[in-house]
């Protein structure tokens, strides 16, 4: 792909991650709405055009629906806050857990040892995702921001012409998708369907699902493109 496309389809990854990471990570506001329900958004989200698209853009209109209705938006961005409450915050027993490893692992514990390897990818790639010590590390809120920030240091880098640091950012999103969010993103999304049908976290957990699997394909052909040209021409 040419630079223009390459620049394009980098700022589109970091859009569409900055827009998931804000939405698990804390209650939402008309701020958030307004951007959700935008014209920009539903672009960004329909911007690269495959197989998946149609899926991929009908789950994001679903989600944008439920918090930002034609009609009623202030009580369905109010449903939302206390659905936020009831999914990620309690006091009971949280049905969909929020926690990679209690889905990969089976056990409702936090803090297992198997968060170590989140902890070290992050630690790897040089910075924490914001909220790091008041959350486990591997909280789906936490490994969205993470791929947030590798998505934008990406494009920064790109722009700055570090195609270096650029495609280490590329790798890290590739193998932290691999290793850990592409694990448990289906299983996290059915339990949210499961147990918290109707809601805007049940949408948004399963427009996420879908939006990881297109993430891979673009970060595959980002990095296929960036192997194929020769030092003498970048």
């Amino acid at each position: 792909m040419d630079a223009d496309t390459k620049e394009l389809v980098l700022a589109n990854r970091q859009f569409v991650w900055g827009l998931i990471a804000r939405g698990f990570a804390e209650e939402p506001d008309a701020a958030f709405a307004d951007i959700v329900a935008g014209e920009h958004a539903r672009e960004e989200v329909g911007l690269v055009e495959d197989d998946t698209t149609a899926d991929l853009v009908a789950a994001f209109e679903a989600a944008a629906g439920l918090i930002a209705p034609t009609s009623g938006r202030d009580a369905a961005i109010a449903a939302a806050r206390e659905d936020y409450t009831r999914i990620f915050v309690g006091p009971n027993t949280l049905a969909a857990s929020p926690w990679e490893t209690m889905h990969t692992t089976g056990k409702r514990v936090l803090f297992h040892r198997d968060i170590l390897s989140v902890r070290d990818a992050y630690r790897q790639a040089g910075f924490l995702p914001e909220r790091c010590r008041q959350v486990a590390d591997d909280s789906i809120g936490l490994e969205c921001d993470f791929m947030a920030k590798l998505a934008a240091d990406a494009l920064a880098a790109f722009q700055e012409g570090a195609g270096q640091r650029c495609q280490d950012r590329l790798l890290q999103s590739l193998t932290f998708l691999a290793d850990h969010l592409l694990r448990w993103i289906d299983s996290l999304a059915d339990a949210m369907g499961a147990h918290y049908p109707d809601t805007f976290y049940a949408a948004l957990a399963r427009f996420t699902a879908l939006w990881c699997c297109r993430d891979e394909g673009l970060l595959n052909g980002l990095l296929e493109d960036a192997r194929s040209v020769s030092p003498s021409s970048a």
